[in-house]
């Protein structure tokens, strides 16, 4: 396919450039030089900016054009493949630095080429290796840290990542088919996604609370932060029933979701931020997942006026049980435990050492207490 100056607006899961591959002679890999929220960044050639190089979040273009013309430093001959812009972070590189996989078993290319988030970041984290391995690629994998010329590069669009495209272009969605169908299959089980041994910020309050109970209703107990890749996979696509705090632990289990599995998370903030993660599980299984609201408040940072990722959900448990139940993930209410005033002033102790600043609790309005559509 010739280069198309397309790709102006974000990537569409069903149509676009999102879905194509773009050949581009004399390519230029350009790295950002300044580490800054929207780098400088992408591919270039005689035409100007590739379009289809860009890194898209929501409405927003994060990789910004170049602009300037840049001498590159060594000049690769043969055909390669853009893998876009590598992330170090664990949720932006599942969501946004994979977000191109889906073309990398290209037959003709001989290596995948990667520019860093900025100069600063390191070599592949090993879960990030682990990725590739599971692509079953036979190709290396690379990142330029200096601008190169490329004799002839393949550009696909962006397949994944936040906003429109989580739901997934049908090429991507098969991609992580195809790993499901490659891993070992393990025993059915129901699986709670911990955060107790999440040594970062956010979550809610008093959850090892949940995991007695989740445990007295048959599920097991996982804590994807201590589990390799694999192995992670490996549980989620024996799962009948995935069930935990909304976080990035669920973009890998929606990379092996089927209509089979019975998937929910528990909401921790008052914001959209799962939004992204539904749609990736709604494009995988063909339906929403459940999205469990019992928030009865937010402990937050005394200067914050509106819970994020670093705040802590207090959960209305008695509510929690009844919608658990409603939901089909336990079979009753009864015997369902709340945390003691001890174990919520215990967490919220331990949450507020963590934030270095004691937290401050901020109750839900009543109309703010209903289980979204």
């Amino acid at each position: 396919m010739k280069l198309q100056q397309l790709g102006k607006i974000e990537p569409d899961p069903d149509h676009g450039w999102s879905r194509e591959i773009v050949q581009v002679h004399d390519a230029v890999v350009v790295p950002p030089t300044t580490m800054i929220g929207r780098p400088i960044c992408g591919v270039v050639s005689d035409l100007g900016d590739c379009l289809h190089a860009a890194t898209w979040r929501g409405g927003i273009r994060m990789t910004r054009a170049v602009t300037e013309k840049t001498a590159p430093g060594k000049r690769l001959k043969g055909k390669h493949m853009w893998g876009g812009l590598y992330y170090g972070h664990f949720g932006h590189f599942m969501t946004e630095t994979m977000s191109r996989c889906w073309a990398f078993d290209h037959d003709e290319i001989e290596t995948v080429i990667f520019v860093p988030k900025h100069p600063d970041l390191q070599d592949f984290q090993k879960y990030q290796s682990e990725f590739w391995e599971l692509l079953n690629l036979k190709v290396k994998v690379t990142i330029a840290r200096e601008p190169i010329s490329v004799e002839e590069l393949y550009v696909p669009g962006q397949g994944f990542g936040l906003g429109r495209i989580a739901k997934g272009t049908p090429e991507f969605r098969a991609r992580m088919r195809q790993i499901a169908e490659r891993l070992p299959a393990d025993n059915p089980r129901k699986i709670y996604i911990s955060r107790t041994k999440f040594n970062g910020r956010g979550g809610i309050v008093a959850e090892s609370v949940m995991e007695r109970n989740m445990i007295r209703n048959g599920y097991e107990i996982m804590h994807p932060e201590k589990m390799a890749l694999t192995d992670q996979l490996r549980y989620y696509k024996s799962a009948s029933h995935i069930l935990g705090v909304d976080s990035s632990a669920f973009h890998i289990a929606g990379m092996v979701a089927d209509p089979s599995k019975n998937i929910g998370f528990v909401l921790r903030r008052d914001n959209n931020a799962h939004e992204s993660i539904a749609a990736q599980i709604q494009g995988m299984i063909g339906r929403d997942p459940e999205i469990i609201d019992a928030l009865a408040a937010n402990w937050m940072d005394p200067l914050q006026d509106k819970s994020n990722h670093l705040s802590w959900g207090e959960i209305d448990h008695g509510k929690l049980a009844l919608d658990l139940v409603e939901k089909g993930f336990i079979d009753s209410a009864e015997g369902w435990e709340s945390p003691s005033e001890e174990e919520i002033a215990t967490s919220v102790e331990e949450a507020s050492k963590r934030a270095k600043v004691a937290l401050t609790r901020s109750p839900r309005d009543v109309a703010d207490h209903e289980s979204p559509q």
